[in-house]
């Protein structure tokens, strides 16, 4: 098979796996949240609001920092998803939600390949994404002690929640849109979605629980057990494939220099290791 029918496969398989991420996660179907509630009646998964703001992947990590808020994050175990087990995953396999469960982070990256490439900006050349994305995420722990908290103003899954409830027959979500959360929203899809290299700029920079799982996947790359993107120097051969492929924006290739990964930013979606025509992309264990 091709480099290119191989990618071709991976990204179909994630769509895949981005509309399973839709039917755990998002009203009408919710089916984690209404599992949860099944085995934990009287916690908040219990209420019977079965949609994505029951399993929220971002107030429980703001929560760290507010010990007032610890007996409800104890008393709803569905809030140990980001805390725990998000971060259990990115230590072991990398931020394998983020590259092939998260229908936020999908939903700007796929609608942007309808965008030519000349029309878009790469954030890479611009910024330095690792300051910009780790930043935010300081700011977003501190800002209840010095205002209050920025946790639903920037919420994509709040966003990506209201479409899905529109195109599943459920209007009322569109409402949302008629305040000024329609500011957030827009960022997302349009600045840093459809015309930003990949169609991820909001997982690079906005993104709480990506910060996390990066965090994690990134400064545990070197231990044994450790499976992540990785690049075999001695068959690379330079041509910027890899890069050219990665929607976040991770991978350098410079000429005649190995080229690097960025796993604080990598989401092991695995499209350069399928795409690479030299295949000396692997997804594996430090050699």
């Amino acid at each position: 098979m091709s480099s290119k029918d191989a990618l071709k496969r991976n990204r179909f398989a994630r769509l895949g796996f981005f509309g399973l991420g839709v039917v755990l996660f998002y009203a009408p179907f919710a089916l984690l949240v209404r599992a949860a509630g099944a085995l934990w009646p009287a916690s908040l998964a219990g209420t019977g609001v079965n949609d994505v703001h029951t399993a929220c992947l971002r107030m429980p990590l703001g929560w760290l920092t507010q010990p007032w808020m610890w007996p409800t994050m104890a008393g709803n175990p569905i809030s140990y998803l980001p805390v725990l087990v998000l971060p259990a995953v990115a230590l072991a396999a990398g931020p394998l939600f983020c590259g092939w469960l998260c229908p936020a982070g999908a939903f700007p990256e796929f609608l942007g390949r309808l965008v030519p490439e000349r029309f878009k900006y790469d954030l890479k050349d611009h910024v330095s994404l690792r300051p910009v994305r780790y930043g935010f995420f300081v700011g977003f722990l501190l800002a209840p002690f010095v205002s209050a908290s920025i946790c639903c103003s920037f919420c994509n899954f709040t966003h990506m929640q209201n479409i899905v409830s529109a195109v599943t027959g459920d209007l009322s979500g569109l409402a949302f849109f008629s305040s000024l959360g329609v500011v957030a929203a827009l960022v997302w899809i349009v600045p840093l979605g459809l015309f930003t290299t990949g169609g991820r700029g909001w997982c690079l920079t906005l993104c709480p629980a990506g910060a996390v799982q990066g965090l994690v996947s990134g400064v545990s790359a070197k231990l044994p057990f450790a499976t992540r993107v990785r690049t075999d120097a001695a068959t690379c051969t330079g041509c910027g494939s890899c890069s050219a492929q990665c929607h976040m924006r991770a991978i350098t290739v410079e000429p005649e220099a190995e080229t690097k990964v960025d796993l604080h930013l990598c989401d092991s979606c695995l499209d350069c290791v399928k795409g690479c025509p030299s295949g000396s992309m692997r997804y594996g264990r430090p050699s």
